[in-house]
């Protein structure tokens, strides 16, 4: 089974995949990338499972996409 916007992306004028650096709807939360400190935006779902992450103990609960690449290059 796929969803709807996973078919016709095109479809979903307000889907925003993944963290931006500027505030745009749905980004509307802020979260520092825990390696290199920089400010990214993200949706409430995100937003969520990092503060749920947190609350674990989880010092870095979110990495951006780009220190996220590097660390998988450096780990292989």
């Amino acid at each position: 089974m796929r969803l709807r916007s996973t078919l016709n992306p095109e479809d979903q004028s307000n889907l925003i995949e993944g963290p931006t650096t500027y505030r745009i709807s749905p980004n509307q939360s802020e979260l520092l990338c825990g390696l290199c400190g920089a400010a990214y935006y993200v949706d409430e779902v995100i937003f969520d499972q990092a503060m749920a992450a947190m609350e674990e103990g989880i010092e870095n609960p979110f990495c951006c996409d780009e220190c996220e690449t590097e660390d998988e290059e450096l780990s292989h």
